[in-house]
């Protein structure tokens, strides 16, 4: 018979086991469940995992659209080229690399750097490919070809590089490409695809680009690509046409760029020396050089050339010189290059056609002409008597002409700008008036044009004064608006499309880059067709008119001549004393203290079918500076 103790014992030892047999099945069941759970419920978890290991995906960028003038001239198209890209992870010694392959394949220095600060910024992320170079050529690729096995980690394959063949003469036009940035997407994997940046390829730039595809890499557990499949398939960009003829540009350009001066080739022995002196002198059209009249180098002109159909609104020249060429943007380019262009003093980035702004000058007579006549001021035969200046309280007005026109009618002031004639004009009209006939034909407003580069310019009354400054508009203000000097600012492209509409003598039609549908409709333009064919006739007197300040300029045909008006506008204001001690002639100027040079016309005078807004940035006189360009890119125009 067992004693207490021994029977409390094995109780104690019972219950022991008992727990331990519990503790012993709960880590069964508990090893049991996750075995289960691996192998059933996270299989797809891993074998994801296990299939991205072994498969990485590419975007791949379609064919880019090209871009097209009116007569299918190639502004912008692709080239085939070899893009060379390591696929980089943290088992590579780079450098080993690339000087391995340096002594079989040419890897010029840029390629290099910029492969090397790629390298930096990406740090420990090993996921994403590199780009060597983009530019690798033919010869090249097939020396690497017989000996890839040596470099498993490198791959390349054919792409397309954007190329722009008419280079600086269609440079503000087209814009260029350059690849994503933070900006345009968050994904990593599309930092080698291009994206326009600038000009019709930013702005058509969903158009061009197409829709994106993508590849299939196969790789090793160290990221090697064993194969490459497409995925999904790319479709190429669509075409755009514009309405520019790249033949008249050109003419343009050049003609621009020479205004009065002489045009020599820049390998001439005897102005070498000169040219080594100008900063920057050899981005002239089809590297000429000019020369002045002292046979001294000078830079090309400095300004602008738009020139339209009065009918539809289409832009066929849209010139800007100084230019770029969109060309150097197709590679990576180097910061050197870069800061020669942006900080080059006469601004060959800003595109002037559209977006530089300057003051009028006697272009703007015709609105204010118009103001009047709208407003019942003044009939044709009003006359005002112009001694040469215009005295408003302490102040002097003076014209163009030192010794005044006499007495003048409205006709004859326009001939002969007179500026006298306009003060007194814009005082009976007023700067409000004249502000609604100025925005009438189309100035102080953006267009909805294809591109984006645009500016709105001033266009200034008794509100914006009072808005802008907190002070009231005066009467001598008045004045300097009313020969367009002042606060008032223009854009080439409006001053054109002010010229089309009052040519047009029906609508207020606006400008376009692109070929316009014949059943396009425009807004009337409201003004009096009398009063607008009264203008017209006094843009004949300013060309055909013997008094008239374009005299020296026709065209010459008896079926084509144009009409048209001159402007010169003074950069620094004139002082009285330096009037008294005798003006410096305009050339013996400092080039940015220079009068700008302008003329706005249309041609032909009987059925008028284009008009043409000139400006020449510091050129000197509107009359002779300005109107021979014009009459030239008429005369190439219209094949004379």
């Amino acid at each position: 018979m067992k004693n207490k103790s021994q029977k409390k014992l094995e109780q104690t030892i019972s219950r022991r086991f008992f727990f331990l047999s519990l503790l012993k099945g709960s880590i069964i069941g508990t090893i049991g469940w996750r075995l289960f759970d691996l192998q059933l419920v996270e299989n797809r978890k891993y074998e994801k995992l296990s299939d991205e290991n072994q498969f990485n995906y590419r975007i791949v960028a379609p064919e880019r659209g090209r871009i097209l003038d009116r007569k299918m001239r190639l502004l912008a198209g692709n080239m085939d080229g070899f893009s060379l890209v390591l696929n980089w992870n943290k088992h590579l010694n780079v450098h080993q690399i690339i000087r391995k392959m340096s002594e079989i394949i040419t890897l010029n220095e840029k390629d290099i750097n910029n492969f090397y600060n790629k390298i930096r910024h990406k740090k420990n992320d090993f996921s994403k490919n590199i780009l060597i170079t983009k530019n690798l050529s033919q010869k090249d690729v097939s020396k690497l070809a017989v000996r890839i096995i040596e470099f498993p980690q490198i791959s390349f394959s054919m792409s397309k590089r954007r190329v722009y063949p008419q280079g600086i003469i269609a440079g503000h036009i087209t814009g260029y490409t350059g690849p994503y940035s933070n900006k345009n997407i968050k994904n990593n994997s599309l930092n080698r695809i291009e994206v326009g940046k600038r000009g019709l390829e930013k702005f058509f730039d969903v158009q061009l680009r197409g829709e994106f595809g993508r590849k299939r890499d196969e790789v090793t557990s160290k990221g090697y690509i064993i194969d490459s499949q497409i995925y999904e398939n790319t479709k190429s960009g669509s075409d755009i046409q514009v309405s520019l003829d790249m033949k008249l540009q050109a003419f343009a350009f050049e003609r621009l760029e020479r205004g009065n001066y002489n045009r020599v080739s820049a390998n001439n022995k005897n102005i070498k020396k000169q040219i080594s002196k100008l900063d920057n002198v050899n981005y002239s059209y089809n590297n000429y050089i000019y020369i002045n009249k002292k046979n001294q180098v000078v830079y090309p002109q400095s300004g602008s050339i738009i020139v339209m159909n009065i009918s539809n609104g289409e832009i066929l020249c849209s010139v800007s010189s100084p230019s770029f060429d969109p060309n150097i943007f197709s590679s990576d380019l180097e910061i050197d290059e870069w800061n020669k262009v942006k900080n080059n003093p006469r601004s060959p980035l800003l595109n002037r056609s559209m977006t530089g702004v300057y003051p009028p000058g006697s272009t703007i007579k015709m609105a204010v002409a118009l103001a009047a006549l709208e407003s019942g001021i003044i009939d044709y035969k009003s006359k005002f008597f112009c001694n040469g200046s215009k005295e408003l309280g302490t102040s002097k007005f003076h014209c163009w002409a030192k010794d005044g026109h006499g007495n003048v009618n409205l006709m004859e002031a326009i001939e002969q700008s007179c500026d006298v004639f306009f003060y007194e004009l814009g005082l009976k009209v007023g700067i409000d008036k004249i502000a609604l006939m100025m925005k009438k034909l189309g100035l102080g407003q953006y267009y909805d044009i294809q591109t984006d580069d645009k500016a709105k310019g001033v266009v200034p009354n008794i509100k914006w004064k009072l808005k802008r400054d907190g002070i009231n508009w005066s009467l001598g203000e008045t004045l300097n608006a009313s020969i367009g000097q002042g606060y008032i600012l223009t854009t080439p492209l409006q001053l054109a499309t002010m010229v089309s509409r009052i040519a047009n003598a029906k609508f207020a039609l606006t400008p376009s880059l692109i070929k316009v549908s014949e059943n396009k409709i425009f807004n009337d333009l409201n003004i009096n067709n009398d009063h607008l064919n009264f203008v017209k006739q006094a843009m004949e007197k300013v060309v055909v008119g013997s008094k008239g300040t374009a005299r020296n300029y026709k065209i010459g045909s008896k079926n084509i001549e144009m009409a048209g008006k001159t402007g010169t506008v003074q950069v620094v204001r004139i002082t009285e004393s330096e009037r008294e001690q005798g003006l410096i002639k305009n050339e013996d100027r400092p080039w940015k203290k220079r009068d700008h040079a302008l003329f706005v016309g249309y041609a032909p005078i009987l059925k008028p079918k284009y008009s043409i807004c000139v400006v020449v940035e510091h050129g000197g006189s509107g009359s002779s500076v300005a109107a021979p360009i014009a009459r030239d890119v008429f005369k190439h125009l219209f094949k004379l």
